[in-house]
């Protein structure tokens, strides 16, 4: 199978989670200072039109893989092989070979199925091992772990799943993933409609090692039904798993108790204990003046733990 660059491009651009030349240019600027990937050559780098003369551009963007691979190879290796490399790297985040299109069979979304605010990642799919601060007032002092699921419906558009196994019984919601800007928003409901959560994650890199955010919404086991809003860690499951049994419930707030869950995860004891810490500071860090935001610099240091580097 013959392709052109155009094709290998857009098979990078889906794996770093870049919807447009300036977003990838982004990237690869913050891994080289000095690249010489252009942005404006680059659209009719993805149109097939042409193909970086710089070998220091394939260079640039092999390194973006995080893979072994030189730029030498990314220039002159053959789809199929390139295709073959990635996937092995990236496992279930892209689609069989036979469902890459080249620059002509590519269609545009109708109107109709369009996400709002533009389309999510594919490498976005997936179940997650969800933590925050437990809100009841019957539970001070504890975190809540519960199991997100990602995925989209027959229309592509991403729904997000939630899944809590509490003492009284499960708790199940449901909602429409949108995307704003370099985020994501997921307003989700019972089937009741006794209890509505809004997620709001940063979109992170692939391989969506780590969904970091907030959550906001009301107290279920509470008179009041107050307003309460908090941060929201979620960690891909290995292979989807969704076993709420095995994941879901409430925690004490102790990093030994966390760092076994995370264990369960896949994780190995090293970065379980490492991670653990860092997570714990996320959730209960009270931010300025009251004010509950998810900073970049706490993400980027999980994602690393996480990520082994």
């Amino acid at each position: 199978m013959n392709r052109p660059f155009s094709d290998k491009l857009r098979v990078i651009m889906r794996i770093a989670g870049c919807e447009t030349q300036k977003a990838l240019y982004a990237r690869l600027k913050a891994l080289n200072p000095e690249t010489a990937y252009d942005p404006i050559r680059a659209y009719k780098w993805i149109q097939g039109r042409s193909s970086p003369r710089n070998r220091a551009v394939y260079d640039d963007l092999a390194q973006l893989l995080e893979m072994e691979a030189t730029g030498e190879w990314l220039r002159n290796s053959g789809y199929e092989e390139f295709y073959s490399a990635v996937s092995a790297r990236y496992d279930d985040l892209l689609p069989p070979l036979s469902e890459e299109t080249g620059p002509d069979e590519t269609e545009t979304p109708s109107a109709e199925t369009q996400e709002p605010g533009g389309p999510l990642p594919a490498y976005l799919a997936g179940s997650y091992f969800s933590v925050s601060r437990a809100w009841s007032p019957h539970r001070p002092g504890t975190l809540i772990v519960g199991v997100t699921t990602l995925s989209r419906d027959s229309d592509g558009r991403f729904q997000c799943g939630y899944l809590e196994c509490l003492p009284w019984g499960e708790l199940r919601m449901t909602g429409v993933v949108q995307r704003v800007g370099r985020n994501m928003t997921a307003p989700i409901i019972d089937s009741d409609a006794e209890m509505a959560i809004n997620f709001t994650y940063s979109i992170p890199p692939a391989p969506a090692a780590i969904l970091a955010g907030v959550m906001s919404g009301v107290t279920l086991s509470d008179a009041e039904m107050r307003p309460i809003a908090g941060r929201v860690l979620s960690l891909r499951l290995p292979g989807g798993e969704t076993d709420p049994v095995r994941f879901s419930g409430y925690l004490e707030l102790n990093a030994d108790e966390l760092a076994e869950k995370l264990c369960s995860c896949g994780l190995s004891d090293a970065q379980a204990s490492g991670l653990a810490s860092d997570i714990l500071d996320f959730l209960v860090d009270p931010g300025d003046r009251g004010v509950i935001e998810s900073p970049a610099s706490m993400i980027n240091a999980m994602i690393a733990k996480v990520l082994g580097n």
